[in-house]
């Protein structure tokens, strides 16, 4: 409740460290280089897991309608789904790609070590996929958010207190507020008659 609380009434995203994150192949890399650069190479590499342990993420999805991501994320339909506007041009704003196991480079690639340290931030592996990810790369423990929040999906398995102080909170903040509807065509948000 912390969290939802702290996203609705500040506007602002927690970003974690890495090792916090539920895949244990998060920023993991492999690189190759020629033999006779093997040396520079090794510390080209140091460079980027120190900028990856430098840097914290907030992971979200760019869909509310997949009945793993509410299972595996919103403990088991007992949790909400909130919808906001990131912003298009901001560089530590990206789609994931998906990709094999590890990120992995080629030292004689001529990238900078910032340049994929942020290739091996936003990916990750395939398995994933249904996740749908959009990640925010922050130096902060939080990202701010520039837009106001669009709309608070809850689960149906919502505790009932929770369930209302959500939505005390929602309407004070004029944010749109939803009940998770599970039928035959999957998954939608549907309306929740004002309290008053």
């Amino acid at each position: 409740m912390d969290h939802i609380c702290d996203i609705l009434q500040n506007r602002r995203l927690y970003c974690a460290e890495w090792s916090a994150l539920n895949d244990p192949m998060e920023g993991v890399f492999a690189y190759s280089a020629p033999r006779s650069l093997a040396e520079d190479a090794k510390a080209f590499a140091a460079d980027i897991q120190q900028k990856l342990k430098q840097w914290r993420i907030c992971a979200l999805s760019g869909t509310f309608n997949s009945h793993l991501l509410w299972a595996h994320y919103a403990n088991g339909f007992d949790g909400v789904a909130i919808e906001i506007e990131l912003p298009d041009n901001d560089p530590d704003v990206r789609a994931v790609s998906y990709r094999g196991v590890y990120g992995n480079f080629q030292y004689s690639d001529g990238l900078s070590p910032d340049e994929i340290a942020r290739t091996i931030a936003f990916s990750k592996y395939r398995e994933w996929k249904y996740e749908e990810e959009i990640r925010v790369r922050s130096d902060e423990s939080w990202y701010e958010l520039r837009e106001p929040i669009c709309r608070v999906i809850a689960g149906h398995r919502l505790r009932p207190a929770l369930f209302d102080n959500i939505q005390m909170i929602c309407e004070r903040q004029e944010i749109e507020f939803r009940r998770l509807g599970i039928g035959d065509e999957g998954l939608d948000a549907n309306p929740v008659p004002p309290l008053s």
